[in-house]
């Protein structure tokens, strides 16, 4: 490479990738280098040292989270990153603002002043969510590569998917898939909530309105600069090479260095010996593990693993076909008459359930023609979070809950069996099991540590393939890292590393991580054999995952040769004993040629009540009727009328007289409104203030369910970091303040309920009692009138005079009112209220006398009322619980 004395070169060392410029003496790129280091800083280092000719001498400027250790061996100073991006900003882009730095690991904002000089700094928490490797991650567990991304249209009205946190992003893609999003849509809708959220955590609910150039290796993704762009137009500017801004404002600053650098596997470590290691290596002396071994084993074109087990002397595999369709793999078992498996195959998910099922279905059939022999298919049953919509499509004879399925297929392989942990990709459970029936189980709820992508993440990164990690940890002594959540424990992985150690140690203390987390999370304090554990799962194979339980419980670890399709084996059991219960001799199977047949999935909105379900329909080529699924009453598909179910209707009585107990008062049709946001104490007071206002002789309106207008107010408006409903409390009164017809707003400064002989003291939340607060200044900072929020100081403790006085001083101007309207209406609404709570008590007791007498089953419903009855914030949950047959009765 041609080089002259002025070049200077940058590096920039970032959580994911190493990124290197080479700068003539008028700041032009004539060499660049751009490689992810696979947790090995190091070698990635010298390998970009060599591509860009550094020679020892050379002016090199060094940055990023990384490059502390390297750049003291290399002599040189470590260039603070803002630094270096406004130095590359101020050359390559002056009249800039703004820079948006959005790595693989971190997403800033930095703010220049009018000159371009550094004026202020923020930057994302300790989450992941909002940064390059959050998008990689639900990337790759969707199956998209860089190839894909460039090739998907555009999607103007993408699904909604929460992008606040990594685990909830997860289970959103996961309900999108069952629900028929194809992965352009997917895709599209995780881009823009990934931009919300890091417009949120950056901008503090404060608008954009500077020119601003986005920088990071996310720069380069085209959805996320559109969606950006939607939001903010001409205001976003992205650089040529967004990728390398860091690296070429290192290179602006660089100093004279020497060229020194350290072989990967000799790089000194200064944290390690403080860190500590474990004192015992993972090793497998108690536990047995299987071969898996089988009669056949390939992995196919598809990318299908097939194991045949069995061959039938006659050719014939006749059985019961059960299929686990989960978030990250999709496998299925075919079980003969014996109860053995005879085929078992596994493939992954990627995004597409039905398009995993096929391939399984595919891979089946290929199987039995390649041998010659033919396959009878006795029934078809479903489990694991595709399990209804695969289910629908292809006529599954059971659709089975994925803990029975495990369950099942446990109890089937070891009857003895009392304690089983299982660890899938996505989620992680426990259960344990008497006289072979479930006694007690558990999930994991929000934490993804404890699962096998978290294993499968960081194996990735330190530049294993998943099926390598079990062997190249084995005998290792682990260094001790957290077992908190997933941002610690990467964090800890990235120190590991960047202080010397081996990604094989890193691995180790991975292991015994996700062992901890899993222990301290899902099973607790529960029961468990100190004797022996049965565990299973695909993270089951992992020999280093069985030594890392071995070790940290001391006790066998037992592993079926079926650990990885124990779902699905345990399925074709179940389907097997229910169709035989059912007296059912034909399954409603469509059919191993299912796999080529064209299978396309619309929607459509079903307006028969206030949910507007979304409905799926597969069209599968060949069938005249669409198997549909997505109604949240339950109702079939030839139904044209709401399906109500009668457990849940002490709910409906409950909001009927949460409605109606507060009117009841006449009010001229002309009469100014005062809107109230449906939302936090509303769901207990609504009575008291509907009748307040109308009898001053205001007409009330509520703003109505959480929608998604509803939603995306808050998302905006919001300026910190609250929990979902007051967040959502927000937007609710944005849709108020910003509603045509609404004169005034009510929000009151709930501070406590009044005394009872149950409680010292009944506060609200301090979210509650803040939010005209908070919502006031939401709405201010982005250029929403304010002015007509309602904001009484409203402590229930205080006689009623002293509320009275209070409720005058902040009412009585503004809407014409005197002291004495206000008192009389005061009464009134205060009639109202407990006219209420009397009815609620009366209609409970009422529904529990009749439970009682017809012998049915009650299930009382736990909440804050603002939790139990928005069905945009419980998504419907208080009815699907109503489903399971019993009668739900709310507090």
């Amino acid at each position: 490479m041609a080089t002259t004395g002025n070049d200077r070169v940058g590096i920039d060392i970032g959580a994911l990738f190493c990124k290197g410029v080479r700068i003539d003496g008028q700041g032009r790129i004539i060499a660049e280098d751009y490689r992810p280091h696979h947790g090995n800083p190091a070698k990635a280092l010298e390998q970009t040292l060599e591509v860009l000719g550094v020679k020892n001498g050379e002016k090199l400027g060094m940055t990023g989270s990384a490059s502390a250790l390297l750049a003291e061996t290399l002599g040189v100073e470590k260039l603070d990153i803002t630094r270096c991006q406004v130095e590359a900003i101020r050359k390559l882009m002056p009249g800039m603002r703004n820079i948006i730095d959005i790595g693989g690991g971190s997403v800033s904002l930095v703010q220049l002043d009018e000159k371009g000089n550094f004026l202020d700094f923020s930057t994302n928490s300790l989450c992941a969510a909002g940064t390059g490797s959050f998008l990689d991650e639900q990337a790759g567990r969707m199956g998209i590569d860089y190839s894909d991304m460039a090739s998907f249209a555009s999607v103007e009205n993408p699904p909604s998917v929460a992008a606040r946190c990594a685990v909830f992003a997860k289970s959103d893609l996961i309900h999108r898939q069952q629900e028929g999003y194809s992965k352009a849509e997917m895709w599209s809708g995780l881009c823009r909530g990934m931009t919300r959220t890091m417009f949120g955590t950056l901008l503090h609910g404060k608008p954009l309105d500077l020119p601003t150039a986005v920088i990071g290796g996310v720069a380069l993704n085209k959805e996320v600069i559109r969606w950006m762009k939607a939001a903010y137009g001409d205001l976003i500017n992205v650089p040529e090479r967004p990728h390398l801004l860091a690296a070429y404002g290192a290179a602006l600053l660089a100093e004279a260095s020497r060229r020194d650098v350290p072989h990967p596997d000799k790089t000194t470590s200064k944290d390690i010996e403080r860190v500590g290691n474990y004192d015992w290596p993972l090793t497998l002396e108690k536990s047995i593990y299987p071969s898996f071994d089988a009669l056949d084993s390939y992995q196919d074109e598809l990318g299908n693993e097939v194991r045949l087990l069995h061959w039938p002397e006659d050719g014939s595999l006749r059985g019961w076909l059960g299929i686990d369709i989960g978030s990250t793999s999709t496998k299925c078992a075919l079980v003969d008459e014996k109860n053995r498996v005879i085929v078992d195959i596994y493939r992954k998910t990627a995004g597409d359930p039905i398009g995993a099922t096929k391939a399984l279905l595919r891979a089946l059939r290929e199987l039995a023609e390649k041998r010659g022999g033919r396959i009878e298919i006795l029934g078809v049953g479903t489990t694991g979070s595709g399990r209804k919509m695969v289910g629908k499509v292809i006529g599954a004879d059971a659709v089975i809950n994925e803990i029975s399925a495990h369950v099942a297929g446990a109890v089937s392989v070891d009857p003895g069996v009392d304690t089983i942990f299982e660890i899938g990709g996505q989620d992680s459970k426990y259960m344990h099991v008497v006289d072979g029936h479930i006694r007690d189980a558990n999930m994991n709820y929000v934490c993804a540590a404890g699962t096998g992508s978290f294993v499968e993440e960081q194996a990735k990164k330190l530049g294993y393939r998943v099926d390598e990690v079990g062997p190249a940890v084995l005998g290792i002594k682990p260094p001790r890292t957290s077992d908190r959540c997933t941002v610690f424990m990467e964090q800890d992985v990235a120190r590991l590393v960047q202080s010397g150690v081996s990604p094989e140690q890193a691995l180790a203390g991975v292991m015994v991580s996700v062992v901890k987390n899993y222990l301290n999370k899902v099973v607790g304090n529960r029961y468990r054999n100190r004797q022996k554990i049965f565990f299973q799962g695909a993270t089951a194979r992992n020999q280093g995952l069985v030594a890392a339980f071995e070790r940290v419980l001391g006790c066998q670890v037992v592993v079926s040769p079926y650990c990885h399709v124990m779902g699905a084996y345990g399925v074709a059991l179940l389907t097997r004993a229910a169709m035989k219960e059912q007296g059912k001799e034909k399954s409603s199977f469509i059919g191993l040629d299912l796999e080529k047949r064209s299978i396309s999935i619309r929607k459509e909105t079903c307006d028969l009540c206030q949910n507007h379900c979304s409905i799926s329909f597969a069209d599968i080529e060949g069938m005249a009727e669409s198997p549909s699924w997505g109604y949240m009453c339950g109702r079939d598909p030839d139904e044209k009328r709401v399906r109500v179910n009668p457990n849940d209707k002490p709910l409906r009585v409950r909001q009927r007289l949460w409605r109606e107990t507060g009117g009841g008062v006449g009010v001229a049709e002309d009469a100014p409104v005062v809107g109230i946001p449906q939302a936090l104490t509303t769901y207990s007071y609504l009575p008291l203030w509907m009748r307040f206002f109308n009898r001053l002789g205001f007409r009330v309106q509520l703003s109505g369910q959480t929608n998604e207008r509803i939603r995306k107010l808050a998302t905006n408006l919001t300026g910190a970091e609250f929990c979902f409903p007051a967040k959502i409390a927000i937007g609710h009164v944005a849709d108020l303040a910003t509603r045509e017809g609404v004169d005034w707003v009510l929000v009151p400064h709930m501070v406590c309920e009044k005394l009872n002989r149950y409680t010292t003291a009944a506060k609200f939340c301090p979210y509650a009692q803040a939010l005209p607060s908070y919502s006031r200044t939401s709405l201010e900072l982005n250029g929403i009138d304010a002015s007509r929020i309602l904001s009484p100081v409203v402590d229930l403790r205080m006689g009623d005079l002293i509320q009275i006085d209070k409720l005058h001083e902040a009412l009585g101007a503004k809407l014409g009112v005197s002291r004495m309207q206000i008192k009389r209406a005061w009464d009134e609404a205060w009639k109202a209220q407990r006219e209420f709570e009397r009815r609620l008590r009366e209609e409970g007791r009422k529904f529990i006398e009749q439970a009682r007498a017809e012998g049915k089953g009650m299930i009382v419903l736990v909440g804050r009322p603002y939790n139990n009855f928005d069905t945009g914030i419980n998504l419907g949950l208080p009815q699907k619980i109503a489903e399971q047959g019993r009668l739900v009765i709310p507090m």
